[in-house]
């Protein structure tokens, strides 16, 4: 017997969670945090008080033999510690993930404190996890228990992103976490040297969509920055943290950009991980040569020169979608000029003030809502496989069952259907729901 439950990431996007079970062992891969928009649902008013939502995925009653983790998104990786508060499982994931989610679990005990709100775990959890931590090498197949074992593939998504397959009672099973297809400026993309499996867990996150191509992305995001530029303007570069500020700075690089460029938020302290990493990338002398062009913001001082300066400027700055951290300040220092430009490079929630600002041209700054005179664009650098994608994975490893998570429950049912099509046996399970995979 072997059965799958979904405790998270079900037909939605977030605090991805599936624990596996058999007789003798339950195995969980990833557990993360989903973050709810702050100001989700209120109509624009003129002054709003709100607040942020986090949701965790459901709790777990049973011993946990093992847990494996499959990159340091927070939807995957933030409530990693929590697990930690009653047991002590063994971790499996590569050193280049636990130390990002470091990065993501401390930044979430900050944010906690800053909201008055009692956090999912302390630091004592995150010290727990970091003794219970087995790293893993790519490719090297690991008993993980008398009766499974663990191999990694890369995933090409960011640093130690993998793509798991587990081997129990005589069949594999892969989760895919999330990763990338094609090749980006700074990963070479998912290891295409992959088993076959019997069952397959995978994303499914843009399931209905085709990418444009990437080169095009970019380019669309030089011609922009080089307008500005030309008319002595900033551009703030909305970007995740993770990956998404990094590829952006390589992407300065690439393209020979003069202006003075700088990164600010969390994505100083990522940048530094990822320069431990050199075996991920496609050409890390040019990366370690991108950051060495860049200033970082060490502090509110260096912040405030930028803020005062009137000369042309790129800052490449979190929050992604505009939900808190620097970004907000420069918004409002910079955003009633015309020759600013706003760049958002990522996926823009519903609710959150990213997509407020691209649908509405409107945005809250400290609870009250602000129309900024400057230009704003969208230029999503998707880090995610698109449909034709996805598929090409599937027909690579040729599993006998499907169970596609990750992904908006519209987007899933559509992916659902063209995976039947082809043939395969496919479930989309929600959250709660427990699926008998033997």
């Amino acid at each position: 017997m072997i059965k799958l439950k979904c405790l998270g990431a079900g037909q939605e996007v977030g605090r991805s969670g599936f624990l596996i079970q058999t007789d003798d062992e339950n195995i969980l891969f990833d557990y993360g945090l989903k973050l709810h928009p702050k100001y989700l649902g209120k109509a624009d008013s003129k002054k709003i008080d709100s607040e942020r939502y986090t949701e965790q995925p459901l709790q777990i009653k049973e011993y946990l033999d093992a847990v494996i983790l499959s990159h340091a998104h927070l939807d995957h990786s933030g409530n990693i510690p929590f697990l930690f508060k009653k047991d002590e499982p063994n971790l499996f994931l590569t050193e280049g993930t636990l130390d990002l989610s470091n990065i993501l679990w401390l930044d979430t005990l900050k944010i906690a404190k800053y909201d008055k709100k009692e956090p999912f775990f302390q630091k004592e959890q995150i010290a727990t996890a970091y003794d219970s931590a087995f790293y893993l090498d790519l490719k090297k197949t690991t008993e993980i228990s008398e009766n499974v074992k663990l191999t990694f593939y890369d995933a090409g998504h960011i640093v130690g992103s993998v793509i798991s397959v587990l081997e129990m009672q005589g069949k594999k099973i892969m989760y895919t976490g999330d990763f990338r297809a094609s090749k980006s400026i700074l990963f070479p993309g998912y290891d295409r040297n992959l088993p076959k499996v019997d069952y397959l867990i995978m994303e499914s996150t843009y399931g209905d969509t085709s990418h444009e191509a990437r080169e095009e992305k970019e380019k669309k995001i030089i011609n922009s920055v080089l307008e500005s530029i030309e008319k002595n303007g900033k551009v703030i570069l909305a970007a995740f943290a993770i990956e998404r500020t990094q590829e952006l700075i390589a992407l300065m690089h690439k393209y020979k950009i003069e202006a003075p460029i700088y990164v600010d938020g969390m994505g100083i302290k990522v940048a530094k991980v990822f320069l431990d990493y050199p075996e991920y990338f496609n050409d890390y002398k040019e990366f370690k040569n991108a950051i060495n062009r860049i200033e970082f913001i060490s502090n509110y001082k260096v912040r405030k020169k930028v803020l005062k300066s009137n000369k042309a400027a790129i800052i490449i700055t979190t929050a992604g979608m505009l939900e808190g951290g620097p970004i907000i300040q420069y918004i409002k220092e910079f955003g009633e000029d015309p020759s600013t430009k706003i760049i958002l490079t990522g996926y823009q929630v519903k609710g959150t003030n990213g997509h407020r600002l691209e649908t509405t041209g409107k945005l809250y700054i400290d609870g009250e809502l602000f129309q900024p005179k400057c230009k704003v664009e969208h230029v999503s650098l998707s880090a995610h496989p698109d449909e034709k994608e996805l598929l090409e994975l599937v027909d690579l490893v040729k599993p006998k069952k499907i169970i596609t998570v990750h992904g908006d429950s519209d987007v899933i049912l559509e992916f659902k259907k063209t995976l039947e099509n082809k043939g395969y046996e496919v479930f989309n399970p929600k959250v709660g729901d427990t699926i008998k995979l033997l």
